[in-house]
């Protein structure tokens, strides 16, 4: 018995493992910076993808701003004179060991691990776009926004993996802009699966000062099999404070999601059991994310923390349908709880040479006494990256991740190392 829950729970931490060091893609860097004339860094803080104020600013601005570039105008048309596009290229190799079981243990090397091609800029005077193409379009976010008085106040729609408020998100705590030394790794919210393929609407307004969003997201993708989303939407409040604090530029964020979405086709559970067709998906979450970006002496320091609570609630008049969110260990179920948290610090104490390490914790509080007991997982990170050019890094990862699984008659306690080198070339 105690192989069996070994093996299995061993599996689905390998599983997760894999989706945590899957290739995912960054920022368009090149096409962002042939538009503007901007050098790679002046959008963003250490290197790519987290950004600082001014990236921040940029995307504020729906992508519109240009440099010297060439615009073709006329009436009701502004566009670059070129179609600005990025081609990413990496090759990477990681290991796998998992303690008392060679179950999922190995290596693996993925040369090229993806080919992407980004689509990324100026679509019009108050509205911009940012594509990502694997053969599909993988990940595309639409926004469109307009000044009013001091504000900016914006609307769009996305399709992404980079979060549920991919409408617009500037944190580098997650999704989009947490790839930095593979940061969002150990994040709570990520670990959550608020960066699970989601689909969007929704409008937003912000100053210097922060922003405040709501948005309409539904599961897409992989992850909803058999979701018809048509207009059964979850709903999501986001809002985000920028301040200064002992010179650090600082964001202070929370975000709710709540309500249902999508309609299930007859046996499709998202993970949970069997459910009938027409079932709803809950879509339950909380998280808080905070940043500090600045100087140290002459060396720069970022530091990233998160927190996220999920809990599987039963939808209106249905059974058995999983949370959309909640730890990739087992399904959050109707009453099951998951919590999260982490926190990590990024040092570059020299040009070019960037050092972290950050720690993470999950538990899954699971509702059937001995059957399954609770699920606990602390992870201890560590990165480095080597800039080569602003464009191009080597990078490297180890994570060691100390699970406590079982039940109470029968815990299991095992520790999955991965470690993690790449090479990432954005042309």
């Amino acid at each position: 018995m105690k192989k069996i829950l070994l093996s299995a729970a061993a599996f689905a931490v390998v599983a997760v493992s894999a989706i945590a060091v899957a290739p995912t893609t960054s920022e368009a860097v090149p096409a962002f910076a042939r538009q503007t004339g901007a050098a790679c860094l002046s959008c963003h803080f250490q290197t790519f993808p987290a950004i600082n104020s001014f990236g921040r600013a940029f995307k504020m601005g729906s992508f519109t701003d240009v440099g010297d570039q060439a615009l073709i105008e006329d009436e009701h048309l502004s566009i670059p004179a070129v179609l600005n596009a990025t081609f990413v290229l990496r090759a990477q190799v990681y290991n796998t060991s998992i303690s008392g079981t060679p179950n999922g243990s190995g290596t693996e090397y993925n040369i090229p691990a993806d080919a992407v091609l980004m689509l990324a800029g100026r679509v019009g005077t108050n509205s911009g776009a940012f594509v990502e193409f694997d053969g599909t379009a993988a990940n595309w976010q639409l926004i469109n926004s307009f000044d009013v008085g001091d504000f900016k106040v914006g609307i769009g729609a996305h399709n992404t993996g980079f979060g549920g408020s991919g409408v617009l998100e500037l944190s580098n705590v997650f999704g989009q802009h947490g790839g930095k030394l593979a940061g969002k790794t150990i994040s709570a919210i990520q670990a959550a699966g608020f960066a699970n393929q989601t689909t969007g609407i929704g409008a937003w307004v912000g100053s210097d000062l922060g922003y405040i969003q709501f948005s309409l997201v539904a599961p897409a993708g992989a992850t909803a099999t058999g979701v018809n989303v048509g207009l059964n939407f979850g709903k999501l409040v986001r809002a985000v404070a920028t301040l200064d604090v002992g010179g650090f530029d600082t964001l202070i964020g929370v975000g709710f999601v709540t309500g249902t979405a999508g309609k299930l086709n007859a046996g499709d559970g998202l993970g949970g059991p069997a459910t009938a067709a027409g079932a709803r998906i809950p879509m339950n979450l909380q998280f808080v994310d905070v940043q500090l970006q600045g100087d140290l002496g002459d060396m720069s320091l970022g530091v990233y923390a998160d927190w996220a609570h999920a809990k599987g609630k039963q939808a209106p008049g249905l059974v058995g349908t999983a949370n959309f969110y909640g730890s990739g260990l087992a399904p959050n179920t109707i009453g099951n709880k998951f919590d999260a948290f982490s926190i990590r610090a990024d040092l570059k104490p020299i040009d070019r040479f960037i050092v972290g390490i950050g720690y993470g914790y999950q538990k899954l509080t699971q509702n059937i006494a001995l059957v399954a007991g609770d699920i606990t997982v602390k992870t201890v990170h560590v990165g480095v990256t080597y800039e080569i050019y602003q464009n191009m890094e080597l990078n490297f990862t180890y994570d060691s991740a100390r699970t406590n699984a079982g039940t109470a008659l029968a815990p299991v306690t095992f520790t999955t190392r991965t470690t993690f080198a790449e090479v990432e070339a954005l042309m």
